[in-house]
């Protein structure tokens, strides 16, 4: 047997969604992993300023995988001063690893560009996996200089995109398509699911700790109260559906536009509205386990929504925006859920209240959705990085010859 790809990975900090995929690959015996922080910040309290508030997390971030946190991640930020840390011993560290391959989780940090040189002055492979979509403009000056560094990185890697609209951003900038490995982007699927199982019996009584009366159908938001994500319109649309139907909405986060949410639904006069403030990893599943429908309401720069992929997984039909980077994938319209116009407080109000009046609609949907959710998990993720460090390693052309060969 050959000897597995040793494979450094740089990241910014330790992130809740992605610990279980280290954990799996850690497991692989085709790849030796070893995971490098920029910073340390997420695993003590820390001011998130899109929440409002310090953030503890409250799952295990390290552990069962090798990782190291060297010096100049120690006390690091998460803010865009880490834009301009060059972090030199990890990017030292990385060089002198005797690694096959890097693989870099986008590439905003200096650091990043760094410790892509440096491995490609030792031979070494680099992996690029990055969550931005062409959903959203910017101006003609960026799209310049965007483009220009962009594709004298692609010319160097290869892509694990994400999903649909990740994989067109990578093409648009010059990333050729066999140089591309789906690697979807995922949640612990088999953890919410069995979470779901032990959280149905108990569904009245999270529905009445969450202040939600009665049987009417709960719409659940879930994520930081922000501009971006449009809870206001969200709010707005469940007002026009309220007058019409009885439901709940229920607002899972926290932010700064709380108090403007609790003034709106004040000054619109709208019942059914609770706001759970921030609720940790451990404490959402209840939040999904009390509702009927999931609502992503965003506007821009929702490059994917990993709360999709949970609602999915607890079989709720899903209203998604059409700038949400996941809407391609896991919400086809009609099937799964509906897809709806960014800027029009009307179709939303729409889609809800469709889901709201009929149940057998929202069974159907949201078992398709729990269906489709299934083919996004670590084990698929897992699968897509095997695939592509065996591929660098061999050469593209090799590796697929053997592919079509084993098919």
């Amino acid at each position: 047997m050959r000897r597995p790809v040793r494979l450094a990975h740089l990241v910014s900090h330790p992130v809740p969604y992605f610990a279980p995929l280290y954990r799996e690959l850690a497991r692989r015996p085709e790849v030796d992993l070893t995971v490098y922080f920029s910073s340390d910040a997420t695993l003590r309290t820390y001011d998130d300023r899109e929440f409002g508030r310090s953030v503890e997390w409250d799952t295990p971030l390290l552990g069962g995988y090798r990782w190291r946190l060297l010096p100049s991640a120690v006390g690091a930020p998460l803010d865009a001063s880490a834009l301009r840390r060059p972090h030199w011993d990890i990017v030292r560290a990385i060089a002198a690893g005797g690694y096959d391959a890097l693989w870099v989780h986008g590439y905003q940090h200096v650091a990043t560009w760094l410790a892509v040189a440096a491995a490609r002055a030792r031979g070494m492979r680099v992996l690029v996996r990055d969550e931005q979509t062409l959903l959203h403009p910017r101006p003609p000056h960026k799209r310049a200089l965007k483009a220009l560094a962009l594709r004298a990185l692609f010319s160097q890697a290869s892509a694990l995109y994400i999903g649909h609209e990740n994989r067109r951003h990578f093409a648009a900038y010059g990333m050729p398509r066999r140089r591309m490995h789906f690697v979807p982007y995922c949640v612990d699927n088999d953890a919410l699911r069995r979470r779901a199982e032990e959280l149905r019996p108990r569904r009245d009584e999270l529905r009445a700790r969450f202040g939600l009366a009665g049987d009417a159908p709960v719409v659940l938001f879930a994520g930081k109260l922000i501009a971006k994500k449009q809870p206001l319109r969200l709010v707005d649309a469940f007002a026009r559906v309220r007058r019409q139907r009885a439901a709940s909405l229920l607002i899972a986060g926290d932010g700064p536009l709380r108090a403007d949410l609790e003034r709106l639904v004040a000054r619109l006069g709208v019942q059914d509205v609770r706001l759970t403030g921030f609720l940790n990893q451990t404490q959402l599943p209840e939040a999904y386990a009390a509702a009927d429908i999931f609502v992503l309401p965003s506007a821009l720069h929702e490059t994917w929504g990993l709360v999709v992929n949970e609602a999915q997984n607890f079989g709720l039909p899903v209203v998604v925006t059409d700038k949400v980077g996941c809407a391609a994938d896991l919400v086809p319209h009609g099937e799964a859920g509906f897809v709806v116009p960014h800027d029009d407080t009307a179709a939303l109000a729409r889609a809800v209240s469709t889901l709201v009046g009929d149940p057998a609609l929202r069974e159907r949907l949201g078992a398709r959705g729990r269906a489709i959710v299934e083919r996004y998990s670590i084990t698929a993720a897992a699968d897509g990085i095997v695939r592509a460090c065996l591929a660098v390693r061999e050469g593209e052309g090799a590796w697929r010859q053997r592919e079509r060969l084993a098919a």
